[in-house]
């Protein structure tokens, strides 16, 4: 019990520094400290309505090979993302900048986006919804929220701004349709798909 608060206090405490960051300090790299502090709530509130934790008997080796993985995907991802022109990242020039950016700002971005669907697959398969449609309406509802919130933050110092997106620059208040959905989506499956491939392992 005394675990789980303290995971609950560090989450907050992390996430509402970054907000001020973002918000009053405009600093780029708030989004690290957002992205720990979501983890840790995300983490906490998955294992606290399922059954086992999110890594329940994971080795070291497990994690090495699961995040390892994240990051190689990520910089793919990124890169590609880059060079089209979809994103770019205004404030980060150095070495240092990109480090931070694909351990914390990407692959532990990823890993909270997954742990939210998967709170929304859990909660809806306890309604006894069917393991489809609960992965359906985790995706559709966890993850876009989880999406509009993050990207809310970033526009306040933008860690990263999107420029245009693929299919159609259609946009609802600022925000990119296809960057806000489709966008978001992928970043909660690919990590899921990689955690499941993992997890058969152990």
């Amino acid at each position: 019990m005394k675990t789980q608060k303290l995971f609950y206090i560090f989450g907050f405490i992390f996430l509402l520094i970054s907000v001020y960051m973002s918000v009053f300090l405009h600093l780029a790299h708030f989004y690290s400290l957002f992205s720990i502090g979501m983890f840790l709530i995300l983490f906490q509130i998955y294992n606290s309505i399922y059954k086992k934790s999110l890594f329940n008997k994971w080795k070291l080796k497990d994690f090495v090979i699961f995040f390892i993985s994240l990051i190689i995907v990520s910089i793919i991802i990124d890169k590609i993302g880059i060079y089209l022109g979809y994103w770019i990242y205004p404030f980060y020039n150095t070495i240092f900048d990109e480090i931070l950016k694909y351990i914390f700002e990407w692959a532990l971005a990823l890993t909270y986006f997954m742990a939210g669907l998967m709170i929304g697959i859990c909660l809806f398969k306890k309604a006894r919804i069917n393991k489809q449609l609960s992965f359906l309406f985790s995706l559709l509802i966890f993850v876009t929220l989880i999406g509009f919130f993050t990207q809310y933050i970033n526009q306040f110092s933008y860690s990263w701004k999107v420029l245009s997106m693929p299919i159609t620059n259609y946009k609802i208040g600022g925000y990119f349709l296809i960057f806000q959905t489709v966008g978001y989506w992928l970043m909660a499956i690919i990590p899921f798909i990689l955690y499941k491939i993992v997890d058969k392992r152990v």
